[in-house]
């Protein structure tokens, strides 16, 4: 039987009583540490080129700045999400946006490729622990209608931090200011970060349930099983496949088996454990991990082919490879702004087109390829770009309010932790995968590979790409008619 308005009417005035009145001025404190992670991922990934010949870094090392920062960020984002939870979101918060700029100092003054390797993992670690403790405080800090336009401006932020990173990463490095070259991508993020931690004290502090505690087993599974699937696959091609990557991968197989027996078992005993498996028995949640899963694979080795595709194959510099990412960007920005909206009216079938045409797009990517693969600035790649964003918007920011809306309030840091997990494993998996089947369908040493060789392998890769994007869809597909009412009502003002 459905509540009555006047009830519901009365739990939402009485919810609104708990809530800090003055949220929507702490929301910015809330998002821009976001922002900063944003920033800084996008104006490394533009500026690695320069950093590699700076530092007289191997291609190997020069992927392991990238794939470093965002595999420790991975594996650590589970157990950051449980430690806010229990001691504390704000002082989680504190500590991870201090470590994260301290290392970004450290990072533009490092003259070694290994070092600056380790400060990227440290770096990684310290945006694991901001990550979850920001979603949270969305869903803890503001009323379900409010939720849907919070998690609006948090999509439309990423698109942002998204283009303008790129942009920005180009620009600091062509200007060369006071002849720092790509040590600027890192020195940007010093004063940034000083300002975000001077914001902080206008959050206040939140906690899921303080009894709870660690589960050091099963994280120390997950952790190094987790570590042992994605850094294997990363270096695999490029050692030749050796015998101990086989045995890493067969290993990290045995040891996240053995994390779904500990946490299952932990379950039964009625002891705490580090994931509550049972929330994939939430049809929504299931549905929409694994739609996160795919859209995320696709879109991260889009971005990975495309910045390779330009800088490699059409040997584009930094500004130029900014300039072409710019409409993917700002197509992305628009629909995030908007999309709770648009999904608030029409519901899921929104998701759906999304999906469709992000896939449909990198088809189309390859029929222009075909035509010229040169002048990928040109109108007719900058129209598609923009599409593909547009796509990409409207499919990612409402799946992350759909799939965190399932979670409860209680145990919204471990939730998040875990969304933000399988998006950052499809980023360090996408990149490491996509990587083999380029290189197999390139054929040629990169050295010695010409524009054609660049292209064949590009479109065979972007196959890959829509072909995740559209296995998305067809998975969005199978959430019911009921469960469409439901995301309707998690994404309504």
């Amino acid at each position: 039987m459905p509540n009555h308005p006047s009830a519901s009417l009365l739990a939402d005035e009485k919810l609104g009583q708990q809530v800090d009145p003055r949220r929507w001025y702490a929301l910015a404190a809330i998002l821009l540490p976001i922002l900063l992670n944003s920033l800084n991922t996008y104006m490394i990934q533009v500026a690695l080129p320069s950093i590699q010949k700076s530092l007289n870094a191997s291609f190997s090392d020069a992927q392991l700045i990238v794939t470093g920062f965002s595999l420790s960020l991975a594996v650590a984002l589970v157990v950051s999400g449980k430690l806010g939870d229990i001691y504390g979101r704000k002082r989680l918060l504190l500590i991870g946006v201090s470590v994260f700029t301290l290392m970004a100092m450290l990072g533009g003054l490092t003259s070694h490729p290994t070092l600056l390797i380790i400060i990227r993992i440290v770096q990684g670690l310290a945006a694991a622990l901001i990550q979850p403790q920001v979603l949270s405080m969305m869903q803890v800090n503001f009323l379900p209608r409010e939720k849907g336009l919070v998690f609006s401006i948090y999509g439309a932020l990423m698109g942002f931090g998204f283009a303008f990173g790129l942009i920005l990463g180009g620009i600091l490095v062509n200007w060369n200011v006071f002849d720092l070259g790509w040590r600027a991508v890192f020195f940007f993020n010093v004063p940034f970060g000083i300002l975000v931690l001077l914001c902080l004290p206008l959050l206040p502090e939140s906690r899921g349930r303080r009894t709870q505690s660690i589960d050091w087993i099963g994280t120390v599974l997950i952790m190094i099983g987790l570590f042992l699937l994605v850094y294997p696959l990363s270096e695999g091609q490029k050692l030749g496949w050796p015998h101990w990557i086989w045995g890493c991968l067969i290993l990290s197989l045995l040891l996240l088996l053995a994390f779904v027996a500990v946490e299952i078992r932990k379950q039964k005993r009625r002891e705490a454990p580090l994931i509550d498996l049972t929330i994939f028995k939430q049809r929504l949640f299931g549905v929409g991990m694994i739609s996160v899963v795919l859209i995320y694979l696709s879109m991260f080795s889009f971005f990975f082919l495309l910045t390779y595709y330009l800088q490699f194959g059409l040997h584009f510099d930094a500004q130029a490879t900014s300039l072409a990412f710019l409409p993917l960007g700002g197509g992305f920005f628009l629909t995030s702004l908007i999309s709770s909206r648009i999904v608030s009216r029409w519901g899921m079938v929104v998701l759906k087109i999304g999906a469709l045409v992000t896939g449909i797009c990198c088809f189309l990517f390859i029929v222009l390829l075909q035509m010229d693969a040169m002048h990928l600035l040109h109108i007719q790649y900058i129209v598609l770009l923009l599409v593909y964003g547009l796509g990409l918007g409207l499919v990612t920011t409402p799946l992350t309010r759909v799939v965190l809306g399932t979670v409860p309030v209680k145990d919204a840091g471990t939730g998040s932790g875990l969304f933000n997990t399988f998006m950052y494993l499809a980023n360090s998996l996408g990149v490491a995968l996509i990587s083999i089947l380029f290189s197999a369908a390139l054929r040629q040493p990169l050295a010695s590979a010409v524009l054609s060789d660049y292209a064949r392998a590009f479109s065979a890769s972007l196959a890959a790409c829509g072909g995740l994007a559209l296995a998305a869809f067809v998975c969005l597909c199978f959430l019911s008619d009921q469960k469409e009412k439901r995301i309707e009502e998690l994404t309504s003002l």
